[in-house]
C-alpha cells in the first residue's frame, strides 16, 4: 500500500470570531492516528485561520493530490462544509469526500443528501476514520462495493440514493493509547490573536480533553462522544499538560463534556499538577458538573492556578431541570459557585432561555438566579434543537420549530429559536434583561475588576457578551446567501 494523502478540512462559521474559536482538536487526533498507524502524509486546513479558505482548498488539492478528504463542522459550520465539499468534487471528482464531527454524526442522512459527500463517519474518528482510510487505499473498488464500506463501524454511506448504516463503533476505552494531538499540523500560535471560548484574558494557550462521553441524558445533547464515559490517567494528562507548557502555553482550557464526573480522578490529576510543579492557568469553557464539585476540588483549582471556571446552570426551574434530563441540584450548584467565589476563582454560568412549554415565570426565575448568584459572567443562551435530539422532537411536538431555520441559526445566541409560552416579543425583552441586569451591577463589576487574571480585555469581554445578539443579527444580515 503506497503511502496514503490525507487532506483534513475544519469548517467555520460567520461568527465564530465574535463568539470565540478553539483549535480542531478532534481532527488533530485523527491526523496523528493516520500518521502513526499508516504512516500517512496529512495536511490540515483551518478555515478560521485562512483569509480565502476556498481557495486555500482548491490549491491544496491540485498541489497535494491527496486520496481522501475529511471535513469536520458543528451544526452552525455546516454551510460552509458543504462548500468545502463542492470545491472537492469540482477540481478532484474522483477523491471520496467524508464528513464528521458533531453535525455530520447528529444528522448522517441530512448530510448524506448532498452528493458531494460520499460517507459519515459517526462519533470517535480514530478508528473509523484510519480503517476507512486503509481500505480505500488496499481496495479499488470500495466506492463501488457498498458490502466493503459495510464492514466498516462506525460509517453512513449511500446505497441507491439511500443512507446505509454499519454497525455502531464501540466506543475506545483506553484513551491513553491514542497518539497525542498533531500540533504541528496547524499554526496554533494564530489563534493566541483570536477570541478564545475561556475568557480568562491569558494568552498563549492550548486545549485538551481528559475524558470523552457524558453519562447524563439532557435532551439538547447530541452526544458526539456517546453516553460511556471514560476519561485518560491524570499521569498522561499531567505528561500532555507539560508538553503543551512546552509548546509555549501559558494556559490550557480542558474541553471535556464533564471533566469532574469522577471527582476522586479530577482531584488526583490537579494533585499531580502541583507535584510536578506545573502551575497553568486552567480553565473549562464547556462546564464542569456544579454539584459534583467538592470543597476539596475547589482548593485545588485555586492552588493549581485556575483563570476560569464554567457552570452549566441551564434553568432555575425544577420542572424543567427533570424535563431537559439535566437534573442538576440547585442547591449544590449555589453551593458551589459560593465556593469559588470564597476564593476568587472567575466563574461564569451557562444558562438558556426558550424551552418548549416554559413559562414566563421559569424563565424570570432563570434569569432571578444568575442576577442573584455570585458568578463573575453570565451567558444566555437560546435552546437549539438539533435534529435526532428529544430536544428537537419537543420542539416538533409543540409546534415549536420554526420552518423557515437555517443551520445558521444553530449559534447559540440571537434567540432563534423561541419554545417557551412567552410571546417572541416580550422573550426578546427578557432575553436582553437577562443581559443587561446583570451586567450593569456595580458589585458585579467591582467583583470582576478584582477577580479577573488579566484586567486589561475586561471592557472589550463585557461589551462581547452584550452585544453577541446585535452581532449575530448584523452578520447574519449581511451574507444574505445563509437566510
Amino acid at each position: 500500500m503506497k503511502r496514503p494523502k490525507i487532506l483534513l478540512f475544519k469548517s467555520h462559521s460567520i461568527v465564530s470570531k465574535v463568539t470565540g474559536v478553539t483549535p480542531p482538536l478532534g481532527l488533530l487526533y485523527i491526523a496523528a492516528a493516520l500518521r502513526e498507524r499508516l504512516g500517512a502524509d496529512v495536511r490540515v486546513i483551518v478555515a478560521m485561520l485562512e483569509n480565502d479558505p476556498m481557495n486555500v482548498m482548491v490549491s491544496t488539492l491540485r498541489h497535494f493530490r491527496p486520496d481522501v478528504v475529511g471535513i469536520s463542522a458543528l451544526t452552525a459550520e455546516a454551510f460552509f462544509a458543504h462548500k468545502a465539499a463542492a470545491a472537492v468534487k469540482a477540481e478532484a471528482p474522483s477523491v471520496p469526500v467524508i464528513m464528521g464531527g458533531p453535525h455530520a454524526s447528529c444528522d448522517p442522512e441530512l448530510v448524506l443528501q448532498d452528493s458531494c459527500v460520499d460517507a459519515v463517519v459517526m462519533g470517535e474518528g480514530e478508528d473509523t476514520f484510519t480503517e476507512l482510510v486503509s481500505v480505500t487505499m488496499s481496495e479499488k473498488s470500495v466506492w463501488q462495493n457498498p458490502d466493503i464500506l459495510q464492514k466498516i463501524d462506525g460509517l453512513a454511506f449511500r446505497v441507491d440514493g439511500k443512507m446505509k448504516l454499519s454497525k455502531p463503533r464501540a466506543p475506545i476505552n483506553d484513551l491513553d493509547a491514542l497518539p497525542f494531538p498533531a500540533w504541528d499540523l496547524i499554526d496554533y500560535k494564530k489563534y493566541w490573536t483570536l477570541p478564545k471560548m475561556a475568557t480568562d484574558g491569558v494568552r498563549p494557550y492550548l486545549t485538551m480533553f481528559t475524558s470523552r462521553g457524558c453519562p447524563y441524558n439532557c435532551i439538547y445533547c447530541h452526544q458526539l462522544f456517546g453516553k460511556s464515559f471514560r476519561s485518560r490517567s491524570p499521569e498522561s494528562v499531567v505528561e500532555e499538560t507539560a508538553r503543551l507548557m512546552r509548546m509555549g502555553a501559558e494556559s490550557i482550557e480542558i474541553l471535556d463534556d464533564i471533566s469532574n464526573f469522577n471527582p476522586e480522578r479530577f482531584d488526583r490529576m490537579l494533585e499531580l499538577m502541583l507535584e510536578k510543579n506545573l502551575h497553568p492557568v486552567l480553565s473549562f469553557p464547556n462546564a464542569l458538573r456544579a454539584d459534583l464539585i467538592r470543597k476539596e476540588s475547589a482548593d485545588l483549582l485555586k492552588c493549581v492556578g485556575t483563570g476560569e471556571i464554567s457552570v452549566a446552570i441551564e434553568t432555575a426551574s425544577d420542572r424543567l431541570q427533570k424535563l431537559l434530563g439535566k437534573n442538576l441540584s440547585l442547591e449544590k450548584a449555589k453551593r458551589t459557585i459560593d465556593w469559588f467565589a470564597d476564593r476568587r476563582i472567575f466563574t461564569r454560568g451557562f444558562f438558556m432561555l426558550g424551552f418548549p412549554t416554559e413559562t414566563q415565570d421559569e424563565m424570570l426565575a432563570t434569569i432571578r438566579f444568575a442576577h442573584a448568584s455570585r458568578l463573575h459572567l453570565a451567558l444566555f443562551f437560546t435552546p437549539n434543537p438539533f435534529r435526532n435530539t428529544a430536544l428537537y422532537d419537543l420542539f416538533v411536538d409543540t409546534g415549536k420549530l420554526p420552518s423557515t431555520s437555517t443551520s445558521i441559526d444553530y449559534e447559540y445566541y440571537g434567540a432563534p429559536f423561541n419554545g417557551s409560552d412567552v410571546s417572541d416579543r416580550r422573550y426578546r425583552m427578557l432575553y436582553r434583561w437577562a443581559y443587561y441586569g446583570f451586567y450593569f451591577n456595580p458589585v458585579r463589576l467591582w467583583r470582576i475588576a478584582q477577580d479577573r487574571p488579566t484586567l486589561a480585555d475586561i471592557p472589550a469581554s463585557a461589551w462581547t457578551r452584550l452585544n453577541n445578539v446585535v452581532s449575530f443579527r448584523r452578520l447574519k444580515e449581511e451574507d444574505t446567501s445563509l437566510v
